[in-house]
């Protein structure tokens, strides 16, 4: 696959992913999730945190979802891009309802607060779209090649690309992006998949949640089990000696 736009622009479309039965299955789903989410934390709570509508690390409710960032044809891009020790960073669900809004609907970075710039990426999102993404209900706006400048420029050319459901958007986490408002008649949703270079940390600490390591080798170096902090000096030799055990 020609990366070219991505390095360029910041971003790309990548077409024909799923198919219109997985998207209303996956976003089934997800709302079933988040009704979860909902009654475990409450909604008045997560609308003061500002995390209504989002569906946070679906894959720990529902193994299904694993498929969705652990496949073939996504990791041959993460290993494209970033190498072999890439590391799953997130993954969101974003469900905006009919004339709503979302609260990252302000440019930003998902690698956030950082005004620098690096010579080769050092994280990528791959972005399901479960249903169409345009101006009007909310699709996400992406500021061209701003992922090679330090600092945010509001002036400088912004894109709002239409995107089929089943489409994935393969973007720069440094590239500058926000969320639109949804003025039609329809609900949009999305599944947000963010991978990183192992010395980032993850949103959430994915290795100690599951406490079981994945026999599936790649698997469990993705999901960082092969990246984790120590505890002590004992814990960090232990684990490379078994290791050496094990090769």
């Amino acid at each position: 696959m020609n990366f070219n736009k991505f390095y360029n622009d910041g971003f790309q479309i990548i077409p024909n992913v799923l198919q219109l039965e997985e998207c209303h299955l996956l976003k089934k789903k997800i709302l079933e999730i988040y009704e979860k989410q909902v009654n475990s934390f409450g909604i008045e709570n997560l609308i003061l945190i500002g995390e209504n509508n989002t569906i946070r690390s679906p894959f720990l409710y529902d193994w299904f979802f694993k498929d969705i960032f652990y496949n073939n044809f996504v990791m041959n891009i993460v290993s494209s891009i970033l190498g072999k020790h890439a590391i799953l960073s997130l993954q969101n669900a974003i469900y905006i309802p009919k004339n709503q809004d979302h609260h990252q609907s302000f440019y930003h970075r998902d690698i956030i607060h950082q005004e620098f710039v690096s010579s080769r990426p050092l994280a990528i999102n791959l972005y399901y779209c479960l249903d169409d993404y345009n101006e009007f209900n909310g699709g996400t706006s992406f500021i061209l090649g701003s992922h090679k400048k330090q600092k945010l420029d509001l002036t400088d050319q912004h894109i709002v690309p239409n995107v089929k459901a089943g489409s994935i958007i393969l973007f720069d986490s440094m590239v500058y992006h926000k969320a639109g408002i949804n003025t039609t008649g329809f609900s949009r949703c999305g599944i947000n998949n963010m991978y990183t270079l192992p010395f980032i940390k993850q949103q959430i600490n994915y290795p100690k949640y599951l406490n079981d390591k994945p026999k599936d080798a790649k698997l469990s170096r993705l999901l960082g089990f092969e990246s984790k902090e120590f505890l002590s000096v004992d814990d960090f030799r232990n684990y490379r000696l078994n290791r050496l055990i094990n090769e």
